[in-house]
């Protein structure tokens, strides 16, 4: 009998504890939580640190990431307006800024991932094909030094002059990609080319340009 008794007050103690443990949950100053009912959200989203309370076994609280995220797109062989074709390796930095909208639009980070995914990459696509190559890989029209026995030789130093450039190239993306987030519950902070280069039949264009250069300038 006294066994019994012992084993019903434990049994008591853990029910008690798993709707404790259930009801209270702890939101960090880097998260922010969406509380789902059956699975949908009710409520508006907790942004606020601290302890908090819900429903035990009803309610679910998800959580999701209040800092910067770190988008990193696939290389990709992109066509510029002049039929040029180079390899693109992009980057970008976006953040949650409505979970409830995030949630109901996205699910989770690998929805969003799969998201800008299509966004970015097609945007940087149209970009780069709206542009000719110097526009692409050139950011100014800064003027090359020389050497000296080049000068002499008669090398030339003049490049056609840009009017875009790489880096307004990557302001036009990021402004035609944020306008496309809006109704996702996230904004897209920065976007940025990691890396450009040219694909073999271009290398070997410029390389046999570079040649000829030289070969002019020893004769």
């Amino acid at each position: 009998m006294k066994r019994v008794g012992i084993l019903f007050a434990l049994v008591v103690i853990l029910l008690v504890l798993s709707v404790f443990g259930g009801m209270f949950y702890v939101v960090d100053e880097t998260q922010q939580v969406i509380i789902t009912q059956f699975g949908e959200p009710v409520g508006e989203p907790v942004i606020t640190p601290g302890l908090k309370i819900k429903t035990p076994f009803i309610q679910k609280a998800i959580f999701f990431e209040k800092r910067f995220l770190e988008w990193d797109g696939e290389r990709n062989q992109i066509p510029t307006r002049d039929k040029r074709f180079i390899y693109v390796d992009t980057y970008a930095r976006w953040q949650i800024t409505d979970a409830l909208k995030y949630f109901q639009r996205l699910r989770d980070e690998r929805g969003a991932q799969s998201r800008l995914d299509d966004i970015l990459d097609g945007e940087t696509r149209n970009a780069i094909a709206n542009h000719d190559l110097l526009e692409v890989v050139r950011t100014t029209n800064r003027v090359f030094e020389i050497s000296e026995d080049d000068q002499d030789a008669g090398g030339d130093s003049d490049f056609a002059a840009i009017k875009i450039g790489r880096a307004e190239i990557a302001k036009e993306v990021l402004k035609n990609s944020q306008g496309r987030v809006t109704d996702l519950g996230i904004s897209i902070l920065d976007f940025r080319f990691k890396r450009i280069n040219y694909v073999e039949e271009v290398r070997r264009e410029v390389y046999q340009r570079m040649i000829s250069e030289r070969k002019r300038i020893a004769e």
